[in-house]
């Protein structure tokens, strides 16, 4: 009888080594390596010098970052950008992703004691950091998700549709990008992004900065204690409910119930789990990435999520799953009369 092989453990080293890559994309974004190199081909030296760096470790990096696909190295030992960094990582581009790489640079050494969060349930720094207690985390979280959402946002508008619709109540709007995006492709419609007060503070100026102002007003509120100051026939709900436990969802939807006008829509944009919450994969590590983060950080399956809003007397009437690299599934419902 022969003995079978011993599994070769190559996968676990690349697993356990994959953070490598991760922190050279955001030490080369902190360093504003691809902006430089935007400028032509230079080697270690040069960008060393306009840098501020020190040459040697600068020309590892760069050595690095040829590798995971952000530059490569060429004649006269120039490093020239890849089209990736190209198009996604040059400070002043349309497609610039710098301040969401940022924000996910912020969260790395919380992942580093993710057995101490397993074991006793707690994050290791309060997520007040990056909601309005530390501007600058504040400012990164904010720029950041509008910086995702400009790509993501539309997708996302491209499928909701709020025709008819005048009144949005934007829940947890965050920068404001998709009531801007969503009022702008709808005639009639004015939004309220709705959020904390660090958050909306810096809303107010990326909805100007997108020419939104007239018809989006960004007001202070707090989900977890505030009624919605309104009345509205239209509601968004993106990328807040993965910070909640169930009854946490269901207090959200108790209060979007009572502030419905008959007959009112509410979509649901967000990363889900499938019904039997054991994938798909980015949706198991993206829960795990807010249970990081948030004490009560969970996705939800559509299953799940239809249930808690039969509840309160909405009724599912459409489902869209985006593929990746956006991977958020839409939910529409609808306010039963």
């Amino acid at each position: 009888m022969t003995t079978p092989a011993a599994p070769n453990p190559a996968a676990l080293i690349e697993l356990a080594t994959a953070f490598w890559g991760s922190a050279t994309l955001v030490a080369a974004v902190r360093l504003r390596l691809p902006t430089l190199l935007a400028d032509g081909p230079a080697t270690a030296a040069d960008v060393a010098t306009r840098a501020g760096t020190d040459p040697i470790a600068t020309d590892a990096l760069l050595a690095a970052m040829s590798n995971v696909g952000l530059c490569s190295k060429g004649e006269g030992e120039r490093f020239t950008n890849s089209a990736l960094a190209e198009a996604f990582l040059v400070e002043g581009r349309p497609g610039f992703l710098g301040p969401a790489l940022l924000y996910n640079g912020d969260v790395f050494s919380l992942w580093a004691n993710l057995d101490s969060v397993v074991r006793s349930g707690k994050v290791a720094e309060s997520p007040n950091q990056y909601l309005g207690a530390d501007d600058t985390r504040t400012r990164n979280f904010v720029y950041g998700m509008h910086h995702r959402a400009l790509g993501v946002g539309r997708a996302v508008a491209a499928v909701v549709d709020f025709t008819g619709k005048t009144k949005l109540a934007d829940v947890g709007g965050g920068p404001g990008t998709y009531s801007a995006l969503l009022t702008q492709k709808t005639p009639g419609l004015h939004a309220e992004v709705l959020d904390l007060p660090g958050v909306v503070a810096i809303a107010r100026e990326i909805v100007a900065s997108m020419g939104a102002a007239p018809s989006v007003t960004c007001t202070a509120y707090d989900y977890t204690r505030d009624a919605l100051p309104g009345r509205y026939d239209a509601f968004l709900i993106s990328g807040v409910l993965h910070r909640e436990q169930p009854e946490g969802v269901r207090r959200i939807f108790s209060q979007v119930a009572q502030a419905a006008e008959p007959g009112a829509v509410l979509w649901l944009s967000d990363v889900m789990l499938d019904d039997d919450r054991a994938g798909p994969l980015f949706g198991a590590m993206f829960q795990l990435n807010m249970r990081v983060l948030s004490h009560d950080g969970r996705c939800h399956s559509v299953a799940e999520q239809r249930a808690w809003l039969d509840e309160v007397g909405f009724d599912v009437t459409e489902v869209h799953r985006l593929p990746a690299p956006i991977n958020y599934t839409l939910v529409r419902a609808q306010r039963r009369a």
